[in-house]
């Protein structure tokens, strides 16, 4: 992932995207990451896809990897979709799949929607919401301590042990082993930056949108096709939200990975990419509803 050139796009003076480009194939994708993350997230998972097929965005949102971290900024689930469409129109990008992880699911979700409101439907082709909740949840528990007045302010000012990575990973993953030096290695950099905390601290506030049943209602107007790819023993973002997405987005396919928990990218790359590959290719035509 490291060895991938780094680009970047200007949203406005202290706003600044970057990216990494893999692959320089005709099928589009962009990769959007999950909360406390950033692209090497996908570090399992971008070797898979043939280089001279796909073409692989692999975006940090604002506040996360690469990508600025101002003090003063929107890090709700609507800047970031809004900073998503105008990245792909920065980009001349027309006709991609978006595939959103966790948070970036949901950014990708509502991303579409307002692609839809506005008329701009062509730049998307699909659409893969990889455990992303489309409905009002539990909020994870690092969401949960931050809405407390002292705990992020404390979370920002102090140093963060691998400990404070470890929790995470054991309730994100349903393979235990996968909670190594590795794997803490590519989360550590979420708790240890400065300017990442405090961003992730005003992202957790604000993972609520005070609109949710307005867009919840618009996902039946969604016509494009849509992935809904899930583990199915996902802790932090439960199935029952994917069951859920698919009985309101009309003909969209749930994928189920069995013994695989809130991360397939890492836990089961091989099965994830495949699952991905018959969904962009249209392997698996026609595209209808699938029941669990």
């Amino acid at each position: 992932m490291k060895n991938l050139p780094l680009y970047e796009c200007t949203i406005s003076t202290n706003e600044t995207l970057r990216y990494r480009i893999y692959g320089n194939g005709p099928a589009v994708l962009v990769l959007v990451h999950g909360l406390a993350s950033r692209s090497e997230e996908w570090t399992d998972l971008v070797p898979l896809f043939p280089a001279d097929s796909y073409t692989l965005y692999l975006l940090d949102l604002l506040g996360s990897g690469e990508s600025s971290k101002p003090k003063r900024a929107d890090y709700s689930i609507r800047a970031h979709s809004e900073r998503l469409l105008f990245f792909l129109e920065q980009k001349s990008l027309s006709g991609v799949t978006l595939v959103g992880h966790s948070l970036g699911g949901a950014v990708v979700l509502l991303a579409a929607i307002e692609a839809m409101l506005a008329g701009k439907s062509d730049l998307l082709s699909s659409m893969v919401i990889m455990a992303g909740p489309g409905y009002l949840q539990r909020l994870p528990i690092i969401a949960e301590v931050f809405r407390m007045p002292l705990a992020g302010p404390l979370f920002v000012a102090l140093y963060a042990p691998d400990a404070w990575v470890k929790v995470g990973l054991r309730v994100a993953y349903y393979d235990q082993s996968l909670v190594d030096r590795e794997h803490i290695a590519r989360y550590a950099p979420c708790y240890r930056d400065r300017d990442a905390k405090r961003a992730l601290v005003e992202t957790c506030r604000r993972l609520v949108p005070p609109d949710q049943d307005q867009i919840a209602a618009r996902y039946g107007e969604l016509s494009l096709p849509v992935l809904l790819l899930w583990g199915r023993h996902d802790k932090i973002v439960p199935l029952s939200q994917g069951t859920r997405l698919q009985a309101a987005i009309p003909g969209s396919k749930l994928e189920v990975i069995e013994e695989c928990g809130h991360n397939p990218q890492e836990e089961k790359p091989v099965e994830t990419f495949a699952i991905i590959d018959r969904f962009v290719s249209r392997k698996d035509e026609p595209f209808a509803t699938e029941k669990i």
